[in-house]
């Protein structure tokens, strides 16, 4: 638990104050009061600039109930109502997983277009670029395949992925993993330069890391490529 700070609301707004009395509530584990004073707030002053924020601890509260039903309904209430605001974000991220951990037969489907939504309707957040990674571990999972536009063949669709979130987020967490995910994928497909081109990349960004990039660099441009003195740099 923790208490949701409404970003640039007036310190005057009604829900910023049920929010605080939730959260209080919460906190507490008095979770069915809580939900209910959001719910009435919300009620009150439905176009409160707080009310994104409401959604989102009630969403919280509900998971905390370990009543995931209740949760992602008030996601998708948010997501609805809110589409734009960054709150949304990280709701829509808990959605995401809350959708994972159901027994829905759509929950990897629904999830991926989620995750994707995050990426491409919320990129200045810190969630955007967890919502790649999060989005690639499904492709790797279910072995989903794409059209990749630039070798013109059909790849597993988590190399486009990881590409997004290197080329996007280059300074994000679990860029270095997505690095050695992409190195070895383009060496699956027989792609030997470019998976060299990119643990070569790696060693750039971070010489001393957990992949032995320099190592399998130097050992594809030797065996694969021929180019001893590249090999020999490495």
């Amino acid at each position: 638990a923790g208490t949701v700070v409404a970003a640039n609301v007036p310190a005057t707004d009604a829900v910023t104050e049920v929010i605080q009395t939730a959260t209080a509530k919460f906190d507490a584990k008095l979770f069915d009061q809580a939900a209910a004073d959001l719910k009435a707030g919300l009620a009150r002053a439905p176009a409160s600039a707080s009310a994104p924020n409401a959604y989102l601890l009630m969403g919280r509260i509900y998971e905390a109930a370990r009543k995931p039903d209740d949760a992602m309904a008030a996601y998708v209430e948010l997501r609805s109502k809110h589409a734009t605001s960054p709150i949304t974000a990280e709701a829509s991220m808990r959605l995401a997983d809350l959708l994972l951990q159901s027994k829905r037969s759509d929950r990897d489907a629904t999830a991926v277009t989620i995750l994707t939504d995050v990426a491409t309707n919320h990129p200045r957040t810190a969630f955007a670029p967890q919502a790649l990674t999060r989005r690639a571990t499904i492709e790797d999972r279910l072995k989903t395949r794409a059209m990749d536009p630039l070798l013109n063949i059909q790849v597993p669709a988590s190399l486009l992925t990881y590409r997004a979130l290197i080329e996007r987020y280059p300074t994000a967490e679990g860029v270095e993993a997505a690095y050695d995910k992409m190195a070895t994928t383009y060496d699956d497909l027989r792609q030997y330069e470019l998976s060299a081109q990119t643990l070569e990349a790696l060693v750039m960004k971070n010489p001393v890391n957990r992949y032995d990039a320099a190592w399998r660099a130097a050992e594809l441009y030797s065996r694969r490529l021929k180019n001893d003195a590249k090999a020999r740099e490495l």
